[in-house]
């Protein structure tokens, strides 16, 4: 990569961390990317040179979430390993305030507006549903008597809710310790006292 691509791609990652915290804060609608540009530190007409527009600058930010959500996971893998997982690579990303930790935060409020603002977003987020996704290793769970009965769909939202949320509350908070894997996973599991009730 040139040295002229290298920062090229700087600025790009540069307005799209920006426009993350524009969008959390303001809502697709209520973000100006003069507001974004400035913050920035450059002319809005640059800006159009790596964004068209701000549905555009969206879109990526969405598109960039989705490829986070892509489920790695062999066939033949037990249940509880594949979420178990799923947590130790939210823990392993998750800090205060940093991109990924703001990205949860953002994929929530597009999963919830996608549909107003983007058709293109809110399709990819109906075909990186991981709520959905994740269905199948619950099923596969209960039926080995490891993941507790229930709606699979359910139990699986509320998995994802609780990364989630502390997602949202670690960006929302400083001085939060980070919680164990067993935390979520216990949404989950079926323990003795599931077996004998």
């Amino acid at each position: 990569m040139s040295k002229k691509e290298e920062q090229y791609e700087k600025r790009k990652w540069q307005i799209l961390d920006i426009a993350l915290n524009h969008f959390i804060q303001y809502g697709y609608h209520g973000t100006s990317t003069r507001k974004i540009a400035e913050d920035a530190g450059i002319s809005s007409g640059l800006m159009f040179h790596y964004f068209p527009n701000k549905l555009a600058l969206y879109e990526a930010l969405v598109e960039i979430g989705c490829e986070k959500l892509k489920m790695d996971a062999g066939e033949d893998e037990s249940p509880l390993v594949f979420f178990e997982k799923q947590v130790e690579w939210f823990l392993s990303v998750a800090t205060r305030n940093n991109f990924a930790s703001r990205m949860f935060v953002f994929m929530g409020l597009v999963a919830i507006n996608a549909k107003t603002v983007s058709e293109r977003a809110a399709q990819m987020i109906k075909e990186n549903d991981i709520e959905i996704k994740s269905i199948p290793y619950i099923e596969k769970g209960q039926e080995l008597g490891i993941i507790r009965q229930g709606d699979p769909l359910t139990l699986s939202a509320l998995f994802y809710s609780s990364i989630q949320g502390f997602a949202e509350t670690l960006v929302a908070r400083d001085n939060l310790i980070l919680p164990e894997k067993e935390w979520f996973l216990a949404i989950l599991k079926n323990d003795e006292n599931d077996r004998i009730g």
